[in-house]
């Protein structure tokens, strides 16, 4: 089984003009393309059907993505989308709703938004969503208390909270992410899982010592599909970050489609699915039941899927 515990529907209509701007900035840096030609392409990513994801998971053997929501319309130099934030989050549901098993989603929430433990609430249990995404980038620290409102209604509720860890593109702040702020909100929140998306990328020495130390912390590895460019770098790190926490809670994840464009989701699957025998020869060894776990049994116990 393989669980992405790490994907988003994205469209203009729920992403406001700023967040494509600092996508094709940071893309055409990253592909060393010209930005106009990364804008040209934008349209590939659009999906508010879930046909997309759908269509990329069949094709290279994903059973089910975690599609999750980002609350960032208050975020300095970004403003609101089309869509307000419980529209979104609503599109969403439904379209995990088309089809059920293989969409889970998550609710998306700034808790400094008027009422907002009431609004999840209601996605939660109105409709249908698994857990929740705090997105700490649009300039507030998860440790703040305006925050415990919303972990409160997680502990509630029973559901995971999701957390962006790590550097992010223009124009958020990712002073906001440094995952050492979190390890205050895991400890006063012992009862709640929660998930440290992209292990903390530079900050992943943090990020990892929190999981070690917190039976709560989860790490998924979205957004390290760059490092998938000097494969033996990527097999020792990645190594290295399952000798550093314990395996059993550390998940596959991809963000996709944000990467997508640089490492197909094919490869990235196959990264894992069939690693290269140089990797082996290297000494580097990722026994059988390490990957399983790692590419959906880790993340069917945590989302109690079926």
């Amino acid at each position: 089984m393989i669980v992405d515990m790490h994907a988003h529907l994205i469209h203009p209509d729920t992403h406001a003009q700023p967040f494509w701007d600092g996508w094709v900035e940071t893309a055409a840096l990253m592909a060393n393309r010209p930005p106009e030609r990364v804008r040209q392409r934008l349209p590939e990513y659009y999906d508010l059907s879930g046909d997309l994801i759908i269509k990329e998971m069949d094709k290279v053997g994903i059973d089910a993505s975690v599609i999750i929501v980002n609350d960032w319309g208050t975020a300095r130099y970004m403003g609101e989308p089309k869509l307000n934030i419980e529209q979104i989050n609503k599109l969403n549901a439904d379209v995990a709703k088309k089809y059920p098993g293989r969409l889970i989603p998550i609710a998306g929430i700034d808790p400094r938004r008027p009422g907002a433990p009431r609004l999840i609430e209601k996605f939660i249990t109105e409709y249908g969503m698994k857990g929740i995404k705090v997105h700490a980038a649009v300039g507030f620290y998860p440790n703040d208390k305006i925050c415990y409102p919303i972990y409160e209604k997680a502990a509630e509720l029973g559901v995971p909270i999701f957390f962006h860890t790590g550097e992010i593109l223009k124009p958020f702040y990712f002073k906001y992410t440094q995952p050492i702020y979190l390890q205050e909100v895991a400890m006063d929140f012992p009862e709640v899982p929660m998930v440290f998306a992209h292990a903390g990328l530079s900050w992943q020495n943090e990020a990892t010592a929190i999981c070690y130390n917190a039976t709560n912390v989860y790490v998924d590895i979205s957004l390290w599909q760059p490092k998938l460019l000097h494969p033996l770098d990527f097999y020792r790190e990645f190594r290295s970050l399952l000798n550093r926490v314990p395996s059993q809670r550390v998940m596959f994840g991809s963000d996709f489609p944000a990467i997508k464009g640089l490492v197909s989701q094919e490869k990235w699957v196959k990264a894992f699915t069939e690693i290269p025998e140089s990797v082996r020869a290297a000494g580097i060894d990722f026994p059988k039941e390490v990957i399983e776990a790692f590419l959906g049994g880790n993340a069917a116990k945590l989302l109690k899927l079926g």
